[in-house]
């Protein structure tokens, strides 16, 4: 299924995680074995479709798109995938739908309104369990819009553990919140 999205999303130029940062959070998802996920901003689904093939058995991903039309997309894409089980598909504003989530959560992926990553980032923190991953992506093409979000992570007297993968035109900041 990632194949053939990452050939539409190419052709049609939709932005999407893509393959080489495909490849960075597979292995974060493999080296922490996060149980439950969260993805703020979703689109078509292709970084939900490989955060949940990623998972472990028992891992669930909640995904929060702000339009609801993309929510559809998201939700039959990942069914499609045989992930419809371990993915569930939240439409509305993540900054509405945050503070309604009960539980916590081990893996976080932002990528939706880059002014708003910190205050996603700030709803999420109390939600998070110790040695969270939290991926923020886009932080090279935006990193001034994401300049305090970025100063956040990596200036926060040590509750983060923040390093930078860059792609070349693109980079995605990965932080793990320490215990």
């Amino acid at each position: 299924m990632l194949a053939l999205m990452d050939r539409a999303t190419t052709l049609w130029h939709i932005p999407v995680v893509g393959r080489a940062k495909g490849r960075v959070i597979r292995r974060l998802i493999e080296r922490h074995r996060p149980t439950r996920a969260i993805e703020i901003g979703s689109l078509l689904g292709y970084s939900a479709i490989l955060i949940a093939g990623a998972l472990p058995p028992r891992g669930r991903l909640i995904c929060v798109e702000s339009n609801p039309y993309l929510a559809k997309f998201v939700k039959s894409n990942a069914e499609v995938a045989g992930l419809g089980r371990r993915v569930k598909v939240v439409a509305g504003d993540a900054l509405r739908v945050i503070p309604l989530l009960s539980g916590r959560f081990d893996f976080v992926l932002i990528d939706a309104a880059k002014e708003d990553y910190l205050d996603y980032l700030r709803q999420l923190e109390p939600k998070l369990v110790p040695g969270a991953v939290v991926v923020a992506d886009n932080t090279g093409i935006f990193r001034r819009d994401l300049a305090p979000y970025l100063e956040h992570v990596r200036d926060s007297a040590g509750r983060w553990l923040s390093r930078e993968h860059d792609f070349g035109g693109d980079a995605m900041e990965v932080s793990i919140l320490r215990g």
